[in-house]
């Protein structure tokens, strides 16, 4: 069921959203921890050291809130790397580090916002580029960045050690 989009805000996030983000990585670590990996603690995002991590994202990083009808309902953390002189390939990049649609939202669309919006924060920096990790098994994921325009470029693989 799309829902229409209309009064959908994107916007940059402020410190008063330190909450909202750690309530909805919460409820993204949740969703991992039950259908892909059970080491990933649901509760992190409200320990000392993921609230001094969100609190530097927010003020260093691209992170922005999508809003509903002024009510929080997603969230993207994404970093811009500027070309490093010293550095063998001379070009920028961006990391999508996390994005979560809260759960009646997705399929709405809200999810392209925020990638569109950050996507035109990082080429009005320069970044040439943006690189975001999948769970392999993340079929809903892989598909959705694959409409947005993603392909596979690397492949991590691991082996577990028991």
């Amino acid at each position: 069921m799309a829902l229409i989009m209309e009064k959908v805000t994107i916007r940059k996030a402020t410190i008063d959203d330190l909450g909202v983000i750690q309530q909805l990585a919460s409820e993204l670590f949740e969703y991992e921890h039950q259908r892909w990996d059970d080491t990933i603690d649901p509760n992190w995002p409200f320990s000392e050291e993921a609230t001094a991590s969100y609190k530097k994202a927010i003020n260093e990083k691209v992170t922005l809130v999508a809003e509903r009808d002024g009510s929080p309902a997603g969230y993207l953390i994404g970093k811009i790397f500027p070309a490093d002189p010293k550095a063998a390939r001379q070009a920028s990049a961006a990391y999508l580090e996390n994005i979560y649609i809260s759960s009646d939202y997705r399929g709405s669309g809200m999810g392209e916002q925020l990638i569109k919006e950050f996507s035109d924060r990082c080429k009005d920096e320069g970044a040439e580029k943006i690189d975001v990790m999948v769970n392999a098994k993340n079929a809903n994921a892989i598909k959705f960045y694959e409409k947005m325009g993603y392909a596979t470029s690397r492949l991590l693989m691991s082996k577990e050690l028991k």
